[in-house]
């Protein structure tokens, strides 16, 4: 008798576990039967509501154009005005240096690209965090540093140490008065924000001739609302940094859409960097089409920068100005 109830009672505990695994079933159809159907429509509206709200925090671009096109100076320039030297040319001479700077110019470039980065004291320098600790120490600690050291050729350059952006700014004014400086924000924190709109607020001639440069469009917006003359541009980082953006180009599309349709626009953005690897033609024009020019970043062989000229007609940042095809063509 105990055989056939422990027999039934396995049955029906079967029984009630099919039972509610397919009641289970039908919940989970239901649910994605309902986000199907209220999902778009919902998203729409979503996309709609930030289009609009994004009008009314919409800061504006760069007032002057002619002043934006007159530091990235013009097509006539060339064969110069296709590179921007990144640190100053980093691999032809210590990067970041006053030297960098003078040997750029001789050679006829002016488009220069200098790491800024903020002290453990509160002060801006222009230095690679990914060589130095900066933010981890004072001013008088990376005085005391030879950033010609870190270089190959560094013997062949006098003694030179880490410049604060008031030095850079000085030098600038003295030395290179032709030069038009690319700022890049590696610290995007509210302090050194704070610190840059002080600093170019006191010097107009130096925020005359620079573009900031950060990989943060809210870092850009609050420098921009307050100071809305300076010429800002947005640092892209790569789609494949990012690893939701690996699993679909839908989702890359649209991500990339949001940057330029959305973002680009509210921050007020004159420029964009953007990786050689995920760059087009289609990409350029999506991107000159919303006002913003477009740069490619890293590009260091003779062939790629023939190709960014000729084909593509885009400028480039480049670690060296050795590997230009003019002059290579020359030698």
């Amino acid at each position: 008798m105990s055989y056939w109830r422990c027999l039934w009672l396995a049955v029906k505990m079967i029984y009630q576990l099919l039972c509610c695994s397919v009641s289970l079933l039908f919940f989970c159809f239901n649910v994605l039967w309902l986000f199907c159907n209220l999902a778009i429509p919902w998203c729409t509206l979503t996309l709609l509501l930030v289009c609009v709200a994004s009008k009314f925090v919409k800061l504006q671009r760069s007032p002057n154009e002619k002043r934006l096109l007159s530091l990235l100076s013009s097509p006539e320039d060339r064969p110069s005005y296709w590179s921007i030297a990144n640190r100053a040319a980093g691999y032809d001479a210590p990067e970041n240096s006053k030297a960098a700077i003078k040997k750029c110019l001789a050679r006829g470039y002016r488009n220069v690209l200098l790491d800024t980065c903020l002290t453990s004291c509160g002060e801006i320098v222009v230095a690679n965090p990914k060589r130095l600790n900066v933010a981890q120490q004072t001013l008088p600690e990376l005085q005391k540093l030879d950033i010609t050291e870190q270089h190959p050729l560094g013997s062949q350059y006098e003694t030179e140490s880490v410049a604060l952006l008031g030095e850079l700014s000085d030098y600038l004014e003295a030395e290179a008065d032709t030069a038009t400086l690319f700022l890049r924000l590696h610290d995007n924190s509210a302090r050194t924000i704070d610190q840059l709109q002080k600093f170019m607020a006191a010097n107009e001639n130096f925020t005359q001739r620079t573009i900031v440069i950060s990989r943060s469009p809210l870092a850009i917006y609050q420098l921009r609302k307050q100071h809305p003359e300076i010429i800002c541009g947005l640092w892209h980082e790569t789609y494949l940094s990012l690893a939701i953006l690996k699993s679909s180009t839908l989702i890359t599309s649209i991500y990339g859409a949001i940057f330029r349709n959305i973002i680009a626009p509210v921050i007020g953005i004159s420029v964009v960097f953007l990786s050689k690897e995920e760059f087009n033609l289609h990409i350029a024009d999506l991107w000159r089409n919303v006002g913003v020019r477009p740069i490619v970043y890293m590009v260091n062989s003779p062939n790629e920068k023939r190709y960014f000229q000729k084909t593509m007609k885009v400028q480039y940042l480049t670690d060296s100005l050795r590997s230009e095809p003019h002059l290579l063509m020359k030698a």
